[in-house]
């Protein structure tokens, strides 16, 4: 089956969802064709079929040849606020004047590469956690717990759309308790787990992550901008203050790179993408550079690698499974 991107966009829509619906055929038990939808995002727009499994959304991602990375050479121009966050930076942390320098040594330079065709979840999950059981004893208890205890300060509170989740401690071991908005509670148990642990389990149900190519190409769109919204970002606040087109689905349909805290992994071991972990903005060094961890190309050396015979840090690491398509 052609699934190139130039037949995917030379087709009408009417044959986009023949396309999509005969694809179905191809794809392992479980998997339903839901429809061919139009996301835009900044200078980018894209008619993407999606598909369910059990609750999970994937995009389908045509292949062919795709140009990647950022042009340090292009026309680009700081806003006035940026330049401001940027001197404001320069002045505290002492990097280098010269920002557009700054920019090229944190993003990955122009290539051209050719991806096969893939789907992708459309929103990334927090890996090294497992599941407890309603019925079980503890799950029970860890629940209970946290209903006693949710006004606590001791409790780490993080929103992640539309969830609200709470980290609790306790005997040396880190739970989690996950309220949906309609009432649902869930318990969750931090494991050890490795990169090549979680690339086994996955690849046992028929799944893997993206390569860093795969995913530079699924997080920008198609976008040349230093952004996949664009080129430039608000300088009054921080991406994790929630608003802003960084929230929303890209061209594709994802929901990828919003949250500079998370580092999400990729087939290559040691390496991530998409934010620092939060470094940068627990470090203060401003608006600007902390916007620009979630540039589609951003690829600072010491932050997007980690030791990958480490277990994953299961507070700031997510992955999103892929299925390869033949």
């Amino acid at each position: 089956m052609d699934l190139s991107s130039e037949r995917w966009q030379a087709i009408s829509p009417r044959e986009r969802e023949i396309l999509a619906h005969q694809l179905v055929r191809e794809l392992p038990t479980g998997f339903s064709f839901l429809r061919v939808q139009r996301f835009r995002l900044g200078e980018c727009q894209q008619d993407v079929a999606l598909y369910q499994k059990d609750d999970a959304l994937f995009a389908l991602i045509p292949g062919g040849c795709v140009t990647l990375g950022y042009d340090a050479q292009r026309p680009w121009q700081p806003r006035a606020d940026e330049w401001a966050s940027w001197q404001d930076t320069v002045k505290e942390y002492g990097f280098p004047p010269d920002i557009r320098e700054y920019i090229a040594q944190v993003t990955l330079r122009v290539r051209h590469v050719s991806l096969a065709p893939f789907l992708i979840e459309t929103t990334a999950s927090a890996v090294g956690w497992e599941p407890i059981a309603q019925d079980d004893p503890e799950g029970q208890e860890i629940v209970r717990e946290y209903i006693r205890e949710y006004h606590r300060s001791q409790l780490i509170r993080e929103y992640h759309r539309s969830q609200l989740i709470l980290t609790l401690y306790r005997g040396g071991v880190t739970f989690r308790v996950i309220t949906t908005p309609d009432g649902e509670i869930s318990a969750q148990r931090a494991i050890t787990l490795t990169h090549a642990a979680l690339t086994a389990q996955w690849a046992a149900a028929g799944f893997r992550l993206p390569t860093s190519d795969e995913w530079e190409y699924a997080c920008g769109g198609g976008a040349t901008t230093l952004f996949r919204w664009g080129d430039h970002v608000p300088c009054n606040r921080y991406p994790t203050d929630g608003g802003g087109e960084h929230g929303q689905p890209n061209a594709f349909g994802l929901f990828i790179a919003a949250d500079p805290y998370q580092c999400e992994l990729v087939a290559e071991r040691g390496v991530t993408r998409g934010g620092d972990g939060g470094v940068l903005i627990c470090g203060g060094v401003g608006f600007f550079v902390s916007w620009l961890t979630l540039a589609t190309a951003y690829f600072e050396q010491q932050s997007c690698h980690y030791d990958a015979q480490q277990p994953l840090d299961p507070h700031y690491t997510v992955g999103r499974r892929v299925l390869a398509l033949r």
